[in-house]
């Protein structure tokens, strides 16, 4: 079943085509969730987006670092989308009860809004360890704000088109 799930993903994640769905190239900032953390994003090539999340669960004296491929949707504009993701996680538990450093694979979905210099998200993020860790699957939530750090580069448009016309070979 999970084996099937993954296929599904990385088939919509890897086959997707269309246009750019984010305003930015590179934005870092804060995940405030279920654990928080520190994100980096940054667009790769069209719609697709690679993340870094490092989370802190001070309660459980955990942290972890994921790598996330993401493919992004725009809803209704580009400064409004939806994304998928998949990608490996590796955690560090520092307590005196046997735990082992968990690591394993990271699912991701998401809304992702954009606005002047920011982008606010909202994700699910399920993981499942491989090995270690106190559990084999966490569900995560939490809302990242991004500030853009490169923005996108705005295509130039040549609206004097006609000038082109007389300039064939002759």
């Amino acid at each position: 079943m999970t084996k099937n799930i993954v296929f599904i993903l990385l088939l919509i994640v890897f086959g997707s085509a269309g246009v750019s769905a984010q305003r930015y190239r590179t934005a870092a900032g804060l995940r405030l969730g279920s654990p928080f953390g520190l994100t980096v994003q940054q667009v790769l090539w069209g719609q697709n987006t690679l993340e870094g999340i490092l989370t802190f669960n001070p309660k459980e004296n955990e942290s972890a670092l994921t790598l996330l491929f993401e493919n992004h949707r725009k809803i209704f504009s580009k400064r409004f989308n939806y994304y998928l993701g998949i990608g490996p996680h590796i955690g560090w538990i520092d307590d005196q009860e046997g735990f082992d450093n968990p690591y394993g694979v990271t699912l991701i979905g998401g809304l992702e809004f954009a606005m002047k210099n920011t982008v606010l998200s909202w994700d699910y993020k399920p993981a499942v360890n491989l090995s270690g860790g106190r559990n084999t699957i966490y569900h995560q939530t939490g809302i990242s704000v991004r500030f853009i750090i490169v923005k996108k580069k705005k295509k130039k448009i040549n609206w004097k088109f006609w000038q082109k016309w007389g300039k064939g070979k002759k």
